[in-house]
């Protein structure tokens, strides 16, 4: 399991915070394969039409066309879908959008790092993790 590649979907509508998140998934030194999409209709079409099925979906909150919480909700009802691991990943750490994700079927919930170091710790903890603990479907 260890030297698998890690699939992961990274869904944000902020082209900086999609650039950071790659950045810092670089210097985690995983094996990791990253695709980006920057709303929730990308979203669902890149897991309908992809190239592959991500291990993981790292999910924004808020964005425009189809938001993160609407997205949750169709991903968690798709019977091909409600599987695959959701990680929230917003600015917000507001008591109502924690517990809506949790109920929703929001596998974790986390904030934005302020700094990118903390990104980078965050991301490697979180990986490596799931990489060497984790069985991805």
């Amino acid at each position: 399991m260890k030297d698998k590649t890690i699939q992961i979907l990274l869904v944000d509508d902020d082209s900086i915070d999609r650039e950071l998140f790659a950045e810092a998934i670089r210097d985690t030194q995983l094996k990791v394969r990253l695709e980006e999409v920057s709303n929730g209709e990308e979203c669902l079409r890149f897991l309908q039409q992809g190239p592959y099925r991500p291990d993981i979906i790292f999910l924004d909150l808020n964005m425009p066309v189809k938001d993160g919480r609407e997205t949750l909700r169709d991903i968690k009802s798709d019977k091909d879908f409600h599987s695959i691991p959701v990680v929230i990943l917003s600015t917000s750490n507001a008591h109502f959008d924690v517990k809506q994700s949790y109920q929703s079927g929001a596998n974790l919930f986390l904030s934005k790092p302020d700094d990118f170091n903390s990104l980078v710790e965050m991301l490697g903890y979180l990986l490596t993790l799931g990489s060497k603990y984790v069985f991805f479907p």
